[in-house]
């Protein structure tokens, strides 16, 4: 039997499938974000934080003390018994002169050689070094540098004691001689080893050519092998109470205007100390000069100084300087605004068109006492505003002023937010709490405020 092949194939109707379809939906939709991810500026978040800005500014100051120079009455070669910055009383020995050189140089021949200093010298400075290391710090390098010179003054001391205990008998004989004579001190204070014509500056004599760091220079004392009648042996610091002069800009005139004491960071030692302090005009220029009674012997071979004035400690939220932006709003008088209908703490304007007028809601940014601080978005420049139940017209545009402020993300979009600045610094600055149209404490802000504008979705990254 043949077989019949009339046999008509139908099309399978086309039919959707939905797994497919979401697959592409999800799909494009991962591409979208994607692509926005990678042709986006980076927007960083930055969560509001309560914190502290401290106000320390460093300065140099010129340093005024009372100072009088010892000078030798004989020829000879120097021999010192105390090292630079030393407290020392009345007949404390200083140094010693040799008329011939002959027992300076027995004295000084085995220095540096380790017999030279005893046992207990040795763990006494092993400790003094240990005592640095522990409290070191790399943010204060340059105090590594004043450890050195007190180190060397420590060792030179201890060198002296030690030889002059070890050569009594040959001191004894020259000082009988009349070969070798030590001097002591007649007033107790603090002994200096160079001299640079500042002795005789007093805060009354003081004029602003006097301010030279750059052309300072002093004369070593210690560095002479031998001297002259009439030459300075050493300087002595006879008061504790000193002074410094720093010149500083009218910025600070202004901020210090009420200021009677302020507390310093020395900035060779990161010690700290209060001072009470004023401002004085000399020369057509502006002082800031402080009042100091402790420290003297501390500082007392520096004759400028820099210092951190710790004017201000301010808290509150703190924020970084890259989220502040500015942007201008209309200013619009109180009488012009009426409660919404829908939330009595909503406000809105009433705006006349050329078909009637028309009720808008606004977003309030700012007040002040008989104005609200609006934007563009809700009116525009020119806009006529009616008043409630009066004939008064205002017309938008007549007063525009600036605000700072960082842009809220908390929602997923940009809005802006007045702030108002405490205090400020370099990176950071710390806002007032509790604005009724800023930000609050862990809110979201973007970092980099110059890349958004009001109303951006914000891709974080």
């Amino acid at each position: 039997m043949k077989k019949n092949n009339n046999v008509v194939r139908f099309r399978r109707p086309f039919q959707l499938n939905i797994g497919s379809v979401l697959c592409v939906i999800i799909f494009i939709y991962v591409l979208f974000h994607i692509f926005t991810y990678l042709t986006t500026d980076s927007i960083t978040i930055y969560e509001v934080t309560q914190g502290t800005i401290v106000s320390n500014d460093t300065y140099q100051g010129l340093a005024i003390r009372q100072e009088m120079i010892v000078p030798t009455d004989r020829d000879g070669y120097l021999f010192y018994y105390c090292k630079n910055g030393s407290r020392v009383g009345v007949k404390s020995p200083i140094y010693s002169v040799d008329t011939d050189g002959a027992l300076v140089k027995k004295l000084t021949e085995k220095e540096g050689q380790p017999d030279s200093i005893s046992k207990e010298n040795i763990l006494s400075m092993r400790n003094e070094v240990s005592a640095f290391v522990g409290d070191y710090s790399g943010l204060r390098f340059s105090k590594v540098y004043s450890f050195k010179s007190n180190l060397s003054d420590s060792l030179m001391q201890l060198y002296s004691q030690q030889m002059t205990e070890s050569y009594r008998a040959d001191i004894d004989a020259a000082s009988s001689a009349e070969l070798f004579y030590t001097y002591h001190a007649t007033v107790p204070g603090t002994v200096v080893f160079y001299t640079d014509g500042y002795e005789d500056v007093t805060l009354d004599s003081f004029t602003p050519d006097l301010f030279q760091p750059t052309q300072w220079s002093a004369v070593n004392l210690r560095s002479r092998e031998s001297v002259a009648a009439g030459d300075a042996a050493y300087k002595l610091v006879t008061g504790d109470n000193w002074n410094l002069v720093i010149p500083i800009g009218d910025d600070l005139v202004e901020q210090l205007a009420d200021t009677t004491a302020i507390e310093v960071e020395f900035c060779e030692d990161g010690a700290t100390t209060w001072a009470s302090c004023e401002v004085r005009e000399i020369g057509g220029s502006h002082y800031l000069v402080l009042f100091l009674d402790d420290s003297v012997d501390r500082y007392a071979q520096s004759r400028y100084l820099y210092v951190k004035l710790l004017l201000a400690q301010r808290s509150g939220l703190k924020i970084p300087n890259s989220a502040i932006v500015s942007k201008q709003f209309f200013v619009v008088p109180k009488g012009y605004f009426m409660a919404g209908s829908d939330d009595s703490d909503s406000k809105g304007v009433l705006v006349a068109t050329d078909t009637g007028n028309e009720f808008r809601e606004t977003t309030i940014y700012y007040e002040t006492e008989d104005a609200y601080y609006i934007d563009s978005e809700d009116v525009s420049t020119g806009d006529q505003l009616i008043k409630a139940n009066s004939n008064e017209r205002y017309e938008v545009g007549n007063d525009i002023a600036e605000l700072q402020g960082v842009y809220n993300v908390n929602k997923g979009y940009a809005v802006f937010k007045q702030i108002e600045i405490l205090y400020q610094n370099e990176d950071y600055c710390v806002i007032n709490t509790g604005t009724q149209y800023g930000v609050s404490l862990y809110d979201h802000i973007v970092l980099q405020g110059n890349l958004v504008n009001e109303n951006d979705l914000i891709y974080a990254r």
